[in-house]
């Protein structure tokens, strides 16, 4: 359950990104229409059974983009994090000294 906790502030997270119901042209899965069979033959435990299969695939396709938008976030975080590593300059491999000393020899002429 701790993994769902943290997953909770993901819930919904792109939901704005998605036209309003009223703009959507709803088509109804399978399992909606079979759901709306047994409610027209009167079949009431079969109803439950087949809301409790929609309400699961309902919760499991959230926990499954909440953790797919949990998985992008701390992919973002780590880039950052390397990022500052690398942001230190390292010395150049030929070393100042050898070159204070190419230079400085190259100048003895001209004193």
């Amino acid at each position: 359950m701790a993994v769902l906790d943290s997953l909770q502030g993901y819930f919904g997270v792109d939901d704005r990104l998605n036209p309003p119901v009223s703009n959507k042209v709803m088509r109804k899965s399978r399992l909606e229409q079979n759901l709306d069979e047994a409610l027209n033959r009167g079949d009431i435990e079969k109803a439950e059974e087949l809301s409790d299969s929609l309400a699961t695939r309902e919760i499991a396709v959230k926990i499954t983009k909440a953790a797919a938008y949990h998985r992008h976030m701390k992919a973002k975080e780590e880039p950052q994090s390397s990022q500052d590593t690398a942001t230190k300059t390292k010395p150049p491999a030929w070393g100042f000294e050898a070159k204070k000393r190419w230079e400085t020899k190259s100048n003895m002429g001209y004193m």
